[in-house]
Order: structure tokens, then sequence, then C-alpha cells
């Protein structure tokens, strides 16, 4: 099984849990980090949910990083995989996330452990998701000045990061995530 066909039975799963779910968006290849991260699959509503595909022909020597990038992001996490990774896996995921096997017919999946909410989310990795345009959006919603949009963003960063109204700012993360246009 190749990731694409990995990546197939995950969508397919996702469009049917999430089908009469409102405001929830299916990410593919979203970037993190700049570019120096990518989770396969995001999904976004109330929750910042990232799938994580290792498919046989995968390896998991990136694994370690991918969880400490991943970790910094997501509410919950869930790594869909091969059935001849699951003991591995096992042992490397945090407890906190879901793992997800293909079935012995390899047409379907199979949840082995339901994931559950982290509590390691960073703030400032949060911030890093958005968009110029969207920083700009932010601050008029928050009421700064219009001159802070000149700021550079590391400007922005040490402003918002000591920002009390930290729920209004994951909302307005999570909406843009939601708005943007990925093509």
């Amino acid at each position: 099984m190749k990731d694409s066909d990995l990546r197939i039975l995950t969508l397919r799963k996702l469009a049917t849990e999430y089908s009469e779910v409102e405001d929830t968006k299916i990410i593919n290849e979203m970037g993190l980090f700049n570019g120096a991260s990518r989770i396969d699959i995001a999904v976004v509503n109330g929750v910042l949910h990232g799938y994580e595909l290792k498919s046989e022909s995968d390896n998991l020597k990136r694994l370690p990083r991918q969880i400490d990038y991943y970790n910094k992001i997501f509410e919950r996490m869930t790594i869909v995989t091969d059935r001849k990774y699951l003991s591995e896996v096992r042992e490397m995921v945090p407890s906190w996330w879901g793992i997800i096997i293909t079935k012995k017919n390899r047409a379907e999946l199979r949840t082995i452990r339901k994931g559950r909410k982290g509590n390691c989310q960073d703030e400032e990795a949060l911030l890093n998701l958005l968009w110029k345009d969207e920083y700009d959006g932010l601050i008029d919603l928050l009421g700064y000045p219009k001159n802070m949009k000149k700021m550079r963003k590391k400007e922005v960063f040490e402003v918002l990061l000591v920002e009390k109204r930290k729920s209004i700012i994951k909302k307005y993360i999570y909406d843009a995530l939601r708005k943007r246009n990925y093509n």
C-alpha cells in the first residue's frame, strides 16, 4: 500500500465522519513552521486535529521530529499507518495520540486507539500559521492601531503573545485556516 492509497482511505473516512459537522475544513498537506514541516491532513473546526500517514512504503525515521512539531500545533493527533508499524508506532507516539491502522483487506481502516485532546499547543507556533494578510485582520479584530500592520512579524508576535484574549486569538486562527484557499 502506497501513501496515496492510505491518503484516499483516510480522506474518505474523514469526509464521512465530518459530513454533518458545520464549519469543518479538511486540508491536505498543510505547511507548518514556515515550511520546516508538513502535516499530511489537518481537520479544522472547533479543534485542530492532525493526521500523519505512514504507509508500508514509508519508514519511521522522521517521526520523532514530526511528533515534536505536531505536538506544538495540534490539539488532537492521529497517526494512520500500515499494520506492520503498529508496535513501533505505539511506542513512539504520545499516549494522547490516536492510532488507526489498515485492515488486512487494505480497503478499510480500523481504530486501535481513539486519541484525546493534548495540552501541548504552543501559542507562538499557532500564531506562526497565519499569513501576513491574516495578521492584519487579527490586528483589526483586537483593536490595535493600524500602524501595527507595518511592524515586523517578530514584533507583532511579542505583542500578541502577551495579549490576554487567548481564546479570541485561537478562534481567529482556526477561522483563518478554514477560510483560506489552499490551491
